[in-house]
């Protein structure tokens, strides 16, 4: 590993070396000049005082593969990303360690698309029915951020999808890869100032690295953006996914992953695991901008989530869920010279009907359960932003009611139905100080909960229907200090210091009478410390550089089991050590280029810190050209995955019952393309 990286900063000091020795700054400008709405209340990112990432797209961005949102996120220091290749169980994302209990899906991070929440009420979130062709904006906000959001505030990730654009256009891409990648998409947008209209269309297929782990999916989106009056803007959007196919190649134990690494699990060949989901969500968006100090905005929404999937075993290994989940917010700001308050409220209710069968190896068996869960949450805030001289000031509150009940409709084994209330209170505080010319001192104190999703709460250990109501929210405090600024034109820092207090983290675990099937229980307190580091530079006309460093000490302070107490031990499935590096270059001419490199230290996989899973470094590169003929633009590309052909775990399945704790990640594998745009 020290070799290669050696090796990766050689070739970038020659790169350096012959760069031009002109500057443009235009890259590092905009980010510190487009405002952060994540925060509730828009504001410049060097003003809030918390630790924020920012993505804006790029003419080079349509050379993206566009399989995950790792693609994007994975050069933000205290986001982790893992699972980018396993398509039947999402990416999971953790922020600062909230998330990283994930078995599918995304947990413990409030996930919103177009000021929309794409989070459930209890928690959960997908990602498989977003369209990242459209993606222009992404905002993160790192650690507790209940006093915003509410549940499963661990962090904040806000996607923002193309809305605007001078005139109207289509553009087409067609890319294939690796392991028989193909994707095709089409973008169109036509309308006026007064009314316009975009849509997006995309179909992926794959057969996947391993054997057993292919998809197949399409994907559609459709919004309409129309200026009612001078002060009221409406935004309808209608998305829709269809995933008939994602197939689920397993966990490895080590020695399987030396026989070879490209197989799949027996059991999940037997069993012939994998899902299947169709969603639809439609959805509308209003902003009244009364005056220059007043603002009303609302949302409403409705998603219907149809959800097959079958698991390696055979009793409740089939999985039938149907899913519907409504919600509403609206807000009222009142601005001033120096104040700025928010307030305003969140209603969400989520009716889950689950049922399970037997999986007799693929083949649908008898009814093993059938139940209602409902989860209801209103949650109201308040916001204030103040300043004051060099003094920037923020606090917020919130109190969210949450009720979570289940109906037992499969009483023969008799009636489990009941109800659990798990309200809270969440308050924030934050101070920024602008010491000097664009540079800026931080403070906070932030917190959040997480109640289990309701997925966790009906896997019960005890074998019975219902919930498992032993499990209880987790809780944290987070203090943070930290510096973030311009230290010219060209170069633009953000240091974040910070330790976070957690109460009754939950923890996943398998046990040996139900074989790879996944509970939860409660650790007792974790202690988590560490400090990130980002750093974007302009450095010559057409070069930028990005840099960014994470340190993650995360532990349990108290936590004891049937198996023994792991106080002191690392929490699973976070490296330590964290690290990335990206070179870009862009000419005037139309050729650009972008090589990035993300070193990964040496994680745990089970509780007791008896297995450690080796560290590794990944070598991305990718490059296009730009060129117009007959009015017509032609953007062809031609991008290399894991350039060294570096052998790694894609996914970490913590505590795995059996030692399977491996999910090996492809090696080297090419992509290309072309973007037609008219």
């Amino acid at each position: 590993m020290l070799v290669r990286f050696q090796l990766l900063i050689f070739i970038s000091v020659l790169v350096f070396g012959s760069a031009s020795a002109q500057v443009d700054s235009l890259a590092v400008q905009k980010l510190d000049t487009v405002l952060l709405s994540a925060a509730r209340i828009s504001v410049l990112p060097m003003r809030l005082p918390a630790a924020t990432s920012i993505y804006e797209s790029g003419i080079e961005d349509a050379s993206r593969q566009q399989t995950s949102l790792q693609e994007y996120l994975v050069q933000m220091p205290g986001v982790f990303t893992q699972n980018a290749t396993n398509f039947a169980q999402d990416l999971r994302i953790s922020i600062r360690g909230f998330g990283a209990r994930a078995a599918f899906g995304i947990r413990g991070i409030k996930l919103i698309v177009d000021g929309i929440p794409e989070t459930t009420p209890d928690g959960q979130g997908q990602l498989d029915n977003l369209n990242m062709g459209i993606i222009k904006r992404i905002e993160v906000i790192k650690g507790p951020s209940s006093s915003l959001y509410g549940n499963a505030s661990g962090g904040v990730i806000s996607i923002e999808t193309i809305d605007k654009f001078e005139e109207p256009f289509s553009q087409w891409k067609a890319s294939i890869g690796s392991y028989g990648f193909q994707n095709y998409q089409v973008t169109a947008g036509i309308g006026d100032e007064k009314a316009s209209y975009i849509f997006h269309g995309n179909y992926g297929q794959s057969d996947g690295y391993r054997d057993q782990s292919g998809f197949q999916q399409i994907n559609t989106n459709f919004t309409g953006n129309f200026r009612l009056s001078e002060t009221i803007k409406l935004k309808a959007l209608l998305n829709y996914s269809d995933s008939p196919e994602a197939l689920d190649a397993g966990g490895l134990t080590f020695e399987e992953v030396q026989t070879n690494r490209r197989q799949a699990r027996d059991r999940n060949v037997l069993y012939q695991t994998g899902e299947s989901i169709r969603q639809l969500k439609v959805g509308t968006s209003l902003v009244w901008e009364r005056n220059n100090q007043e603002t009303i905005g609302g949302y409403l929404f409705y998603n219907r989530r149809n959800f097959e999937g079958k698991l390696p075993f055979e009793f409740g290994g089939a999985i039938d869920l149907s899913r519907n989940y409504v919600g509403h917010g609206a807000s009222y700001e009142l601005r001033s010279t120096k104040n700025t308050l928010k307030v305003g409220y969140d209603l969400g209710y989520q009716n889950d009907r689950r049922l399970r069968f037997r999986n007799v190896e693929g083949v649908l068996g008898e009814k093993t359960l059938d139940q209602s869960e409902k989860f209801t949450n209103a949650g109201v805030y308040v916001v204030d932003h103040w300043k004051a001289g060099r003094w920037y000031l923020t606090g917020g509150m919130r109190f969210d009611y949450n009720k979570l009940s289940v109906e037992d409709h499969f009483i023969s084994n008799g009636n489990d139905s009941g109800d659990i209330q798990l309200n809270a209170f969440n308050p924030s505080v934050g101070a920024s100080y602008a010491f000097a010319k664009a540079q800026h001192f931080y403070t906070n104190i932030a917190t959040s909960f997480e109640t289990p999703s309701l997925s966790e709460l009906s896997a019960d250990p005890a074998g019975g229907q219902g919930f498992n109501e032993d499990l209880k929210p987790q809780k944290a405090i987070n203090y943070e200090i930290g510096l973030k600024g311009k230290l010219s034109n060209r170069l633009q820092y953000q240091v974040a210091v910070y330790h976070i207090d957690t109460q009754d983290d939950l923890v996943p675990y398998e046990l040996a009478d139900f074989p790879d099937r996944t509970f939860y229980r409660n650790a007792g307190k974790t202690d988590r410390n560490g400090l990130e580091f980002s750093m974007n530079y302009a450095f010559a006309k057409e070069w930028t550089f990005q840099t960014s460093y994470a340190y993650s000490d995360f532990t349990y302070s108290s936590f004891t089991t049937p198996n023994g107490s792991f106080a002191g031990k690392s929490l699973p499935g976070i490296p330590r050590h964290s690290s990335s590096f990206g070179l870009n270059y862009t000419s005037t001419n139309g050729l650009y280029t972008s090589l990035t490199t993300n070193l990964v230290g040496k994680q745990y996989a089970d509780d007791g810190n008896t297995v450690a899973i080796d560290g590794y470094e990944i070598v991305n590169l990718r490059g296009g050209y730009v060129f117009e003929y007959r009015d017509i633009e032609i953007r062809p590309y031609l991008g290399i995955n894991n350039l060294l052909n570096q052998e790694y775990t894609d996914n970490v399945r913590i505590n795995a019952f059996g030692g399977r704790y491996y999910e090996p990640a492809p090696t080297l594998n090419i992509f290309g393309g072309i973007v037609l745009r008219l």
